[in-house]
């Protein structure tokens, strides 16, 4: 028992990473010009939101650019515990974005981004009373937004590079529901918290003028260690089988350092394509911290997730129709890290393909950008060690989202 009692707390506060769109605990959804290409934006045109994705193309704005963008994500999967299923209701997520450049000398750029990196949320259908897997988690929602000061530098004609610092705001609340003692010993409870984690970021982009069609950009992000503040509700009822209590809670974890690369080729100067890798060192993230506030007896709880190192593999290609026009689509691999040793109900999915298409339009100092993709998400079996081995299940998992971004140019 006290296996589920490290979940129960652990998984609330592992969800501040994850996500249900992207593959394990991420999102790549900064623009609508980058979700249409399918996030294959790192060495091509240069845009505000490249703060998101390759900081070091910003030298190459000039003036003052603003982007304010929205993210529109609906979800849909089911999960299956020891054989009994429960489906996500239908909703909405929202993930909204700003990115602003100044063009500060010839030399050096100036940038300030504010975007959504990680992002969970769902419900699933009732009864969840009777559901093996609330125990786990029947109601999840996480919010962050990210904050990112940059400076870019043209070093000379070919190279520009870029570091920033990152401040990520963190705000959840999670649902579970025990039942294993039986409906008389059972009940709701909740825990919610919130944090602000810092990190880092380097990045470069290099144009060869030998390779004047080519371009190479690749950007490292830290690791960033997450200390959190939370509380766990229980309606004044206790529940001594699992040691839970209403009290204060704190935990920790460690989210993974990445390294991502994109290689652009123009073959005119209507066409531009792109194709990029994403790493991330998931194995990394080894466990989950956390000890409640109120008692110096309580042990610290120590969940061990045994993630997987992982990657994701983007395509991309913009069209110009004319100066004013541009179609684009995009392809992505976005492998899963989930072990299916340690699998729980907050991120019912594992490998995800994902197709997109986007049209842009530019005028003067106006742009505006639309998108589409639809993730086809990989079905998984597997178990839950917390719940003494129960075989779980992921099965049709999808997802949509729609994408807008609005630009100017002082």
């Amino acid at each position: 028992m006290k296996k589920l009692t490290a979940l129960l707390l652990a998984v609330s506060f592992m969800s501040v990473s994850a996500a249900s769109y992207g593959a394990g605990f991420a999102l790549y959804e900064y623009s609508a010009r980058g979700t249409a290409m399918g996030g294959a934006t790192m060495a091509n045109t240069a845009e505000a939101a490249s703060l998101a994705v390759n900081p070091a193309l910003i030298t190459e704005l000039d003036g003052t650019q603003l982007q304010v963008g929205l993210t529109m994500v609906t979800a849909d999967a089911t999960t299956s515990v020891a054989g009994d299923s429960r489906s996500l209701k239908n909703d909405i997520w929202y993930l909204p974005n700003f990115f602003i450049t100044k063009k500060w000398s010839d030399q050096i750029s100036l940038g300030l981004g504010g975007f959504s990196r990680y992002g969970l949320g769902g419900e699933y259908n009732s009864p969840v009373e009777t559901w093996l897997g609330s125990n786990l988690a029947y109601k999840v929602k996480l919010e962050t937004f990210s904050f990112t000061p940059t400076i870019a530098v043209k070093a000379n004609d070919e190279i520009s590079i870029a570091m920033g610092l990152e401040a990520m705001v963190i705000g959840f609340s999670q649902s579970s529901y025990f039942n294993l003692a039986g409906p008389a010993n059972g009940g709701n409870f909740e825990i919610s918290g919130s944090g602000v984690s810092w990190g880092g970021n380097f990045s470069f982009i290099y144009r060869p003028e030998w390779a004047e069609k080519w371009a190479l950009g690749a950007m490292y992000r830290s690791k960033v260690k997450q200390n959190l503040n939370g509380r766990i509700e229980t309606n004044g009822k206790t529940f001594p089988t699992i040691n839970i209590h209403g009290a204060n809670a704190e935990g920790s974890i460690s989210l993974p350092d990445s390294i991502s690369a994109g290689l652009s080729f123009k073959p005119t100067e209507q066409w531009t394509l792109e194709a990029g890798i994403v790493g991330t060192f998931w194995s990394a993230y080894d466990q989950i911290l956390i000890q409640y506030k109120d008692s110096e007896t309580s042990p610290v709880i120590r969940n061990q997730k045994k993630y997987k190192d992982v990657y994701r593999l983007n395509f991309g290609t913009e069209y110009k129709l004319n100066p004013t026009w541009a179609l684009r689509a995009g392809y992505v691999f976005d492998k899963s890290p989930i072990n299916p040793k340690e699998m729980d109900t907050l991120v019912p999915v594992d490998d995800r393909h994902i197709a997109s298409v986007g049209l842009g339009y530019q005028k003067d100092a106006w742009s505006v950008d639309l998108a589409y993709a639809h993730i086809f998400g990989k079905d998984l079996s597997g178990y839950s060690h917390q719940l003494s081995n129960t075989p779980i299940e992921y099965t049709d998992g999808k997802s949509d989202i729609f994408g807008i971004t609005v630009g100017y140019k002082f």
